[in-house]
């Protein structure tokens, strides 16, 4: 059985280690001073090297003829065992299934036995981020106070997951992703070594796809060899990525210009060969990133994008016809369906939106949409002094096509006059501002409806409650007086206007504004009361005073099925041999002395309601008794 290519060109130096150059040089350096440290965390992402360096570790540890102070031979016998995975002194084990805390405790009385045949024994724990806690805490004191022997190295690809009690006691050696030009260069050297013909177009496209693992771009460049019948060609790389190369998604952005259905076709033809929606978007965002940067900085920016040649000469011949704004927008509007690709995008729908977005970024860049916008503000008329009666009338968008047809839109010569006051506006001040000298005259010839207006204006800026109860409310002027009356369901407005200080401030505000021989009066259902401000009493003698408010009207009126049966029941007694009559909640609040009255005693009188439990909010209150609710 034939070995992987990422395994049969595994590092078997320091110096074959690609794209690590500043943890080669800490590891070199650690050796060569024999400064090795007891415990090691390598952290990075996959396929970057880190169990190749940590067994390059162990290597030179254990090895008998060091080059250098650093390098293994890789010909003596430890070399050779630690290499083949057959040596009884490096042990490396798995941390996704060997997790467990019993897993760790047969570990630690391994730890004490001396080595077998090496100077040094070596653990490596690849994944360590997988074992539990228990097990992280059965190793701690291990780790901390290993024997003068034992070397431990740990690998995790999430580092953040390993708790930082171990963390503090390894030395951390962070790995990073491999640059594409490293990849590129070592696919070439692995395809030399094999004596395999491969397109540079086709590694460039393998090593941009493995994303930074050079372990993914050799498994995709033997699955590549495989399909190529022995070579590496574009065709063949295009069939095992399922489309979406750069050199596709090139040639889309250059099917926009043409403005036609190219482009959408294009993206369907990608998507129903395999191309990955989440790759081609991502790709799509980096030509667009691109495209902006060399735009906005030209040539001197293309050194940093690690591109060959012709892709730098598309890059600045594309770049030309966009404009800055339109390469930003597309690269916000791939930035926003990255996340919701990754959530499950449909590819039809996705093909759909990029080819919309596409074309139409593409047709605005080329000009029309930047000569209609040129256009627009002499087509667009003054806007007209605004009447508060009728809203402005709405011009059309501008549109790709350019501006739509509108109906014609003609400018008044002179401002438009503002609409006379109606009855109802007359409700409500129009505006809020300070009385000029001239309304603080008072009107001459005493009330009318003009100067009612006016003192409806002052009592919005002075006393707002006082204003709300005469809401709704209309007047009556005859001579010298004016009567204010309130319609059926206001009675509460009347009570409330009706004490001694709120008519004191209504006569007062009236006379001076009025007049003083201006005389108030409130009308509601027949009852009329004046309001003179000191406290005046009704003409019927047998009313009752005015100095304090009598209790508000029902907000109801009482069901008249309710009324009849109060009236029944009390005419009915014990002398029919009956029960005695019920008293009402209203009653039986009276008679037990609490202070129920006016709304709150109708309501239990009309709602045959009874008091059950009261009690009084000045303290905390405690639970009721198992079993028993709290009524009202």
């Amino acid at each position: 059985m034939s070995v992987s290519l990422y395994r049969r060109y595994r590092p078997r130096s320091f110096d074959e280690v690609a794209g690590q150059e500043t943890v080669v040089e800490v590891l070199k350096k650690a050796l060569q001073r024999d400064q090795v440290a007891h415990a090691w965390l390598f952290s990075g992402p996959r396929g970057c090297g880190k169990t190749s360096a940590a067994r390059l570790l162990a290597k030179a540890l254990n090895c008998t003829q060091l080059k250098d102070g650093y390098e293994p031979c890789g010909e003596c016998l430890q070399c050779v065992s630690i290499g083949a995975g057959d040596s009884l002194d490096v042990v490396e084990i798995d941390g996704a299934s060997n997790n467990g805390v019993e897993e760790i405790r047969e570990l630690k009385t391994h730890v004490s036995l001396s080595p077998f045949s090496a100077k040094w024994k070596v653990y490596i724990i690849d994944e360590v981020h997988m074992l539990s806690i228990s097990a992280f805490n059965a190793l701690l004191k291990t780790l901390e106070e290993p024997p003068p022997f034992v070397v431990f190295i740990l690998a995790t690809t999430e580092p953040h997951k390993v708790p930082v009690t171990i963390r503090s006691r390894c030395q951390h050696i962070p790995f990073h992703r491999i640059e594409l030009r490293a990849i590129c260069s070592r696919l070439e050297a692995v395809a030399e070594k094999e004596g395999v013909p491969a397109d540079p177009r086709a590694l460039r496209e393998i090593a941009r796809h493995a994303d930074g693992a050079l372990r993914d771009a050799l498994s995709l460049m033997e699955q590549a060899l495989s399909l190529g019948n022995g070579e590496v060609s574009m065709e063949a790389a295009d069939r095992l990525l399922g489309g979406g190369t750069l050199s596709d998604l090139e040639r889309w952005i250059a099917s926009l210009k043409e403005n036609n259905v190219q482009p959408f076709l294009f993206l369907e033809e990608m998507f129903q060969k395999g191309a990955s929606p989440q790759r081609v978007v991502e790709g799509v965002f980096l030509l667009f990133r691109n495209l902006w940067a060399v735009k906005r900085w030209g040539r001197p920016v293309l050194e940093a994008l690690s591109l060959a040649g012709s892709e730098m000469e598309f890059l600045c011949e594309e770049a030309a016809s966009w404009k800055e704004s339109q390469l930003s927008e597309m690269m916000l509007f791939c930035s926003k369906l990255i996340p919701q690709v990754r959530a499950g995008l449909r590819s039809d729908v996705l093909s759909g939106l990029l080819a919309a977005k596409g074309l139409e970024c593409r047709s605005f860049a080329e000009g029309p949409r930047a000569n209609v916008k040129e256009e627009a503000p002499a087509l667009r008329p003054e806007p007209p002094v605004v009447s508060p009666a009728r809203p402005a009338q709405r011009v059309e968008d501008v549109t790709e096509a350019g501006i739509r047809s509108a109906p014609p839109f003609e400018l008044p010569s002179k401002p438009v006059a503002l609409p006379s006051k109606t009855e109802a506006s007359s409700r409500l001040p129009a505006m809020i501002a300070e009385p000029s000298p001239e309304e603080s005259v008072p009107f001459e010839g005493g009330p009318s409806e003009a100067g009612w207006r006016e003192l409806e204006k002052r009592l919005f800026e002075k006393n707002l409650p006082l204003y709300c109860l005469l809401v709704g409310s209309s007047i009556a002027v005859e001579d010298n007086v004016l009567e204010i009356r309130f319609p059926e369901e206001a009675g509460y407005c009347f009570t409330v206007l009706s004490s001694e200080r709120n008519c004191h401030i209504l006569a007062s505000e009236a006379k001076k504004l009025l007049g003083p021989q201006t005389e108030l009066f409130l009308l509601w259902r027949g009852d009329r009361r004046p309001c003179s401000g000191n406290g005046g009493t009704k003409d019927d003698e047998d009313s009752p005073s005015w100095n304090e408010p009598a209790s508000p009207p029902y907000l109801f009126k009482p069901p008249e099925d309710l009324q009849e049966k109060e009236n029944e029941r009390s005419l009915s007694g014990t002398a029919e041999g009956g029960e005695p009559p019920r008293s009402s909640g209203a009653a039986a609040a009276k008679e037990a002395g609490l202070p129920f009255e006016g709304l709150v005693n109708e309501v239990l009188k009309w709602s045959e309601g009874e008091v059950i439990l009261v009690k009084r909010e000045e303290h905390e209150e405690e639970p009721p008794p198992a079993g028993e609710t709290e009524q009202i």
